[in-house]
C-alpha cells in the first residue's frame, strides 16, 4: 500500500468539496427552485462543516489513546 503525497491529498480534498458543494447546491435547487438559496446553503454547509471538523479534531487531541499494543501511526 502506498501513501498519497501531500499534494495529491490536497487535490483529492479539493475535488471532494467541489462534488459535495455541487450535490448540496443541486438538492437545494431542486427542492426550492432558487439558485441563490442553493449556493448560499452549499457554502454555509461547507463553512459550518469545516469549523465543526476543526473543533472535532481539537477535542480528539485532548483524548489520550489507550495502550493497546498496536503501534502508533507514522507521519508521512
Amino acid at each position: 500500500m502506498t501513501m498519497d503525497s501531500k499534494r495529491r491529498t490536497l487535490g483529492k480534498t479539493i475535488s471532494w468539496y467541489i462534488f459535495h458543494n455541487a450535490m448540496m447546491f443541486t438538492i437545494t435547487y431542486l427542492l426550492t427552485g432558487s439558485w441563490e438559496l442553493g449556493l448560499t446553503i452549499a457554502l454555509l454547509q461547507t463553512l459550518g462543516e469545516a469549523v465543526l471538523y476543526y473543533l472535532h479534531e481539537r477535542i480528539w487531541t485532548r483524548i489520550k489513546p489507550k495502550k493497546s499494543g498496536i503501534p502508533a501511526e507514522t507521519k508521512g
